[in-house]
């Protein structure tokens, strides 16, 4: 009698481990859920911020080409105001 015993204890112990690791398995594949939740969530906010920086960039882009613009307007200018000057003189 004591063979069946153990056969039985042995037998309730590998259905305890073998539930065990089912509950380990999905309480990881929940974790693994989470986290990539958590990080498609981070990953859209960061697509919004690379979106807010490009459109700040393209904003000091353009004020960069307008200065630039105006400046070579003056020079210009003053360029012709200097000549017109000189030939006057």
């Amino acid at each position: 009698m004591p063979r069946k015993n153990t056969s039985d204890d042995l037998k309730e112990f590998i259905h305890d481990k073998f539930e065990s690791h089912e509950e380990l398995e999905a309480l990881r594949f929940k974790r693994i859920d989470e986290l990539l939740t958590h990080f498609g969530k981070e990953v859209d906010s960061n697509e919004e911020t690379i979106k807010r920086v490009h459109i700040r960039v393209d904003r000091i882009d353009t004020k960069i080409k307008t200065v630039q613009g105006l400046g070579t307007a003056i020079a210009t200018a003053l360029g012709a105001a200097a000549a017109w000057i000189g030939l006057t003189k």
